[in-house]
């Protein structure tokens, strides 16, 4: 069954029970006024009062247990979806150009279908690569590996050599000012505020553990420099994630996936006070997106702001 905004932002003011996470708690459209009338040609209403079975059936999206959310961005293809849970019952609700389509499924194998058009199917990955950072180590990680992205297109284009090592300034540079289009700039809108601080401490750790090559050079070691020279275009990004309340306590499993080509997926994952940044394959990933859209328990923490 298909809604516009408006219709679910209507039911939400007549519907009597809803928490946070739920639908019918977050769209807020503004009504045209006929919204009563084309909820009772959908078959929601009849003499003002919803249909046997529909109050129900929007139990499940306006108070429930865990919510998955999908967001995905591939150039100018959009995607969004969202899964339902409570108890035993799944719905799940597609954005369609503005039309909200509501669904109960049988299994999640049209999603999976979709994930495949979008990322391929391969088990095949460039490199294995896992590291957990604290947020510094992070955005130097990655700004490094954005120095390294512009400068394998430079050599592509035949405008420099490589560059082997990067100075702290350069590194400085672009955690201060990176272009849209840059891994550093797509992290920092996930993060409330990312205040300066000294890189020589986070550039050591990452020398520690064998990221970087010998004191005094910035230089990455073999595998984070095949991971960086590979992630050249950004072919899209997904958003995953899973919420649960329980008691009023909000719990968030958040998981970010960045896509180069079919064989070259990463996948961050926010943590407590560190991020897991880990090389994928493209099944692992839509594997992962059809356990979440299922809308498993996960492990009950109060949700982090970054």
């Amino acid at each position: 069954m298909k809604l516009t905004l408006e219709e679910i932002s209507y039911l939400s003011k007549i519907f009597p029970h809803k928490n946070a996470i739920g639908l019918l708690s977050n769209v807020n459209a503004p009504l045209k006024g006929n919204e009563q009338e084309t909820l009772t040609k959908k078959g929601f209403l009849e003499n003002d009062k919803f249909v046997p079975g529909i109050e129900e059936f929007l139990e499940i999206v306006a108070e429930p247990e865990r919510v998955c959310r999908l967001v995905i961005q591939s150039g100018y293809l959009f995607v969004e979806k969202y899964s339902y849970r409570k108890k035993d019952k799944l719905v799940l609700v597609e954005n369609e150009n503005r039309d909200i389509l509501l669904s109960v499924p049988d299994d999640l194998k049209r999603v999976v279908h979709q994930m495949i058009d979008l990322f391929g199917g391969s088990n095949l990955k460039t490199v294995d690569f896992s590291q957990k950072f604290s947020k510094n180590e992070l955005f130097t990680f990655f700004a490094i590996v954005d120095l390294y992205r512009k400068d394998t297109l430079r050599a592509y284009l035949n405008e420099t050599s490589t560059t082997e090592s990067f100075t702290l300034e350069q590194i400085a540079q672009q955690l201060e000012k990176p272009s849209s289009t840059d891994l550093v700039a797509m992290l920092k809108a996930n993060y409330k505020q990312l205040t300066l601080f000294d890189l020589n401490e986070p550039l050591s750790e990452l020398r520690k553990r064998g990221l970087i090559e010998k004191e005094g050079s910035t230089k990455f070691t073999l595998v984070p420099m095949l991971l960086a020279r590979n992630s050249l275009f950004v072919r899209s990004i997904t958003l995953l994630e899973i919420l649960a309340l329980k008691q009023d306590v909000l719990s968030v499993l958040s998981v970010l996936f960045f896509n180069f080509s079919v064989h070259d997926v990463l996948r961050l994952q926010f943590l407590k006070d560190e991020t897991l940044v880990e090389s994928v394959a493209a099944r692992d990933q839509i594997q992962e997106i059809e356990l979440a859209m299922a809308c498993p328990e996960i492990e009950q923490q109060p949700a982090q702001g970054r």
